[in-house]
């Protein structure tokens, strides 16, 4: 009797283990229940991704902006801003001869102070819109001739239910020049223009209706806007006195 009480009992724990691993769901169920597992931690990873992605997303502070694709230009301090195409020669101002004028709206650079961003913003059914060219006024507020910045084919004329009458030209290196707010219009797609000749007159439109008259001017390099100042290299003084 003694032999068969100091014999070490059987641990009976494995055997229940083979017992349910030996069941025909027991696999699946390990499975599913591992996939579960790796699938909520994977969206709990995703989660936090997507809200430090949102939290450095740059905006303006206060206010709703849709702001379009486009690339940047690196321009280093202290050095005059240079064409990025350097087989394009430079821009003249699109202002007839002799009209006195000044800058409006900026074009919107995301690397400008918040500031400076928010001058360069569109109001329009309650929303703002980064401002993809230049505006320019003629200092006595009253209509004026807009000339064609650089020699080029017109591609494109049309007359915009917002932005009014529009006028694209097509340059050298994929540049194009566009033209938008014109009163009138004088040519027509497939037209040759030269640097200077005139090509409409600036007027109103709906977007932009608290500019008033004005010239809506844009450059695009591989259809993206860019600031266009940097390839108006001519002194503003020098066209407006030409």
């Amino acid at each position: 009797m003694e032999d068969q009480k100091n014999q070490p009992i059987p641990f009976k724990k494995a055997s229940s283990w083979k017992k349910v691993l030996g069941k025909k769901w027991a696999f699946p169920a390990i499975y599913i229940g591992t996939a579960a597992i790796i699938l909520a931690f994977v969206m709990w990873y995703q989660g936090n991704v997507m809200n430090t992605v949102s939290k450095m997303t740059n905006g303006t502070d206060g206010v709703a902006v849709t702001t379009p694709a486009a690339p940047e230009t690196t321009t280093p301090q202290n050095e005059e801003a240079v064409p990025a195409t350097s087989g394009v020669k430079p821009l003249a101002w699109p202002v007839g001869k002799g009209v006195q004028y000044n800058v409006g709206m900026n074009y919107y650079d995301e690397k400008a102070s918040k500031d400076n961003q928010q001058k360069a913003l569109v109001s329009f059914d309650n929303t703002f819109y980064p401002h993809t060219g230049i505006d320019l006024v003629s200092t006595d507020g009253k209509s004026f001739d807009v000339i064609a910045a650089l020699a080029g084919k017109v591609v494109k004329v049309v007359n915009d239910p917002l932005v009014g009458n529009e006028i694209e030209i097509e340059h050298a290196d994929k540049m194009i020049t566009v033209y938008q707010s014109l009163e009138s219009v004088t040519v027509k797609p497939g037209d040759e223009v030269t640097q200077g000749q005139v090509i409409g007159s600036a007027g109103r439109n709906t977007f932009e209706k608290d500019a008033g008259a004005h010239l809506h001017f844009e450059v695009r390099i591989d259809n993206q806007p860019v600031n266009p100042e940097q390839y108006l290299i001519q002194a503003e003084s020098e066209v407006k006195n030409q």
